[in-house]
C-alpha cells in the first residue's frame, strides 16, 4: 500500500493585490492570474454534468473526478468572499500529496487566513492518515 503524504505542494492566490510574485510567510507566492473569475468557475462546473456540485455549510464543493480534484468556494457570508480552494491529488516519486491552490477575493490578511484555515485542515486530513 502506499503512503499516503498531504501536504501543500502550491498556494497561487490570485487578486489579493499583488503584480508579481512575492514569498509570504506561510510558505506561497501570491500572484495574480489570468482565468476564470471565481463565480463564472462555479457556474462552469455547475454546468458540467461529469461534475458533482453540493453544499456544506454553506460552502459549494465541486468534485471535478477527472482532476481528482475538490473545488471549495465561500459562501456569501465568509470574509474571504469571493473565493475557492482547489486542492488535487497528485503523485510524486511514488507518494500521494495534496496540491492546493486558492484563488481569493478579499484583502491580504483575510486571504491569509483561508490559507492557514486550509493548512490546518490538510494537517488533520494527514495526521488521520498517518495515525497522529
Amino acid at each position: 500500500m502506499k503512503k499516503i503524504i498531504i501536504s501543500i505542494v502550491s498556494i497561487l492566490l490570485f487578486g489579493c493585490g499583488a503584480t508579481s510574485p512575492v514569498k509570504e510567510d506561510l510558505g506561497y507566492k501570491g500572484q495574480n492570474q489570468e482565468g476564470f473569475a471565481v463565480g463564472e468557475l462555479l457556474e462552469k462546473l455547475k454546468s458540467d454534468p461529469n461534475v458533482q456540485v453540493r453544499e456544506e455549510r454553506g460552502w459549494q464543493i465541486a468534485e471535478v473526478k477527472s482532476e481528482r480534484a475538490l473545488y471549495s468556494f465561500t459562501p456569501e457570508t465568509h470574509p474571504a468572499h469571493p473565493s475557492y480552494v482547489k486542492r488535487e491529488v497528485v503523485e510524486k516519486d511514488g507518494s500521494i500529496y495534496i496540491q492546493t491552490s486558492v484563488s481569493c477575493g478579499a484583502e491580504k490578511s483575510v486571504c491569509d487566513q483561508l490559507v492557514r484555515d486550509f493548512i490546518e485542515l490538510n494537517n488533520k486530513v494527514k495526521s488521520g492518515f498517518i495515525g497522529g
